[in-house]
């Protein structure tokens, strides 16, 4: 073949690359066009800045770099310690009674039904939690529930509709009003009430770049943790506490989160031991070096009583973790070397006894499944076959949907428990003799 024939099929080849890369330019570009939580970021930024609310100019909404997820974006560097958002506290929806969680929905009720004469009314317009559909939204009779496979928070999915109806609305029916007012609640809420812009970022524990501030007034910064730059997404968390586990942020939002995942679940041996003994966790850990141990030392300090294991990647885990080790997670970022390093130290201190206990029970949680994690993997890729091919004849249905969200979450929890085993039979452990 001549070198110029070489030349003019490169040619073709290089402008048909450049035409496809255009094409998907121009369609994410027109995606973000028909996307009202993007195209309508800088009427909210001037309603936010009217009301005395401060948010930096290099931030926008946009889709996270490679998907179609929605988020909050930094346009440009942002160096640390920045203020990037400031909510006043005249700009946050609560109740006075703050701990009174019927009296906060009662409140936003209240504002909603004022309409345009609220003052939250543009927020109320921008707000897209109703497009979610949580866990507490799903059929209780439907597919979705079944695909759960038993697995946490099977039986907890709708506690806080069952708790706002018997506590807030007395046993009465829930209104659509109350339904919205609800699920804002729910996917929205900090602890201080509706925090307008510092609810658009999105959660990752292994990748938050942010820190938050509370004055008295009940107003709330967020500051940028780390240097960002240009075109990286701006993350919260949604486990702060570092109480909240990867089946809490699924059971409260309704995704499953990026590693790091923290997994619990109980079974009848565990729940046995805690009712003999309260403090049997206590004695998952041995003292090592550590001269200065206190009972109290977060180091040594489970972070629950439950069998839980913190994922850091497909073969990196620690088993048992500290509250130490989990209040990271919401606090730090850390590199892959420094997990490595620290859950090397963390097993070190681990009893083999129970390292081995939490094993037997991932073990047996897995073999009382109906389905393995390869038939998983097939079954979910049928499943969004079938829903794509229903998405084009615009014939989705909702219970599908859900249904495929649980066995994404059913498939990741299970990968979970087999890492357990993996790690359990590799890693070194404190010896002991001690019976569980």
């Amino acid at each position: 073949m001549r070198l110029a024939q070489l030349s003019t099929i490169a040619s073709v080849v290089f402008v048909l690359h450049c035409a496809l890369v255009a094409a998907n330019a121009a369609d994410s570009k027109s995606s973000e066009e028909n996307d009202p939580l993007i195209s309508g970021f800088g009427n909210f930024v001037s309603w936010f800045r009217s009301h005395g609310g401060t948010v930096d100019d290099r931030i926008i909404i946009g889709h996270e770099p490679g998907t179609n997820i929605r988020g909050m974006i930094a346009t440009a560097p942002i160096p640390a310690n920045t203020l990037l958002i400031h909510t006043p506290g005249s700009l946050v929806l609560k109740n006075p009674g703050y701990h009174d969680q019927c009296l906060q929905i009662g409140e936003i009720i209240s504002e909603l039904e004022a309409g345009i004469e609220s003052k939250w009314h543009t927020y109320f317009e921008f707000d897209d939690s109703s497009g979610h559909n949580i866990p507490s939204q799903w059929d209780r009779s439907g597919r979705a529930m079944d695909e759960l496979q038993g697995l946490p928070p099977s039986g907890e999915t709708h506690r806080h509709i069952n708790w706002y109806q018997d506590a807030c609305k007395e046993g009465k029916e829930m209104s659509d009003l109350d339904w919205k007012a609800l699920i804002m609640f729910l996917t929205r809420a900090a602890d201080i009430g509706l925090v307008p812009m510092y609810d658009l970022m999105n959660h990752h524990n292994g990748r938050i770049n942010t820190r938050l501030e509370v004055d008295g007034e009940r107003a709330l910064s967020v500051i940028a943790l780390t240097d960002i730059p240009a075109g990286e997404p701006i993350f919260n968390t949604y486990a702060r506490g570092g109480t909240e586990s990867s089946v809490d942020v699924f059971n409260g939002y309704g995704f499953v989160e990026d590693s790091p995942q923290l997994w619990e679940w109980n079974d009848e041996e565990l729940m046995q031991l805690s009712r003999t003994n309260e403090y049997h966790a206590y004695g998952r850990y041995g003292m090592g070096n550590a001269g200065d141990y206190r009972e109290d030392d977060p180091r040594f300090e489970p972070n629950t009583e439950h069998h839980e294991v913190l994922v850091i990647s497909p073969t990196l885990a620690a088993l048992l973790p500290t509250k130490a080790m989990v209040n990271t997670l919401s606090n730090a970022r850390r590199s892959m070397a420094d997990w490595e390093k620290l859950i090397a130290a963390h097993h070190s201190n681990l009893r083999i006894s129970h390292a081995n206990a939490l094993a037997d029970s991932a073990k047996r949680k897995l073999a009382g499944l109906p389905t393995t994690i390869e038939e998983d993997e097939l079954i979910i890729r049928e499943e969004k076959m079938r829903l794509k091919k229903a998405a084009n004849l615009s014939t989705v249905d909702v219970d599908d949907a859900d249904a495929i969200r649980a066995i994404e979450y059913r498939l990741a929890f299970k990968k979970a428990l087999r890492l357990i085993t993996a790690v359990a039979e590799r890693e070194t452990f404190l010896n002991d003799s001690d019976e569980l």
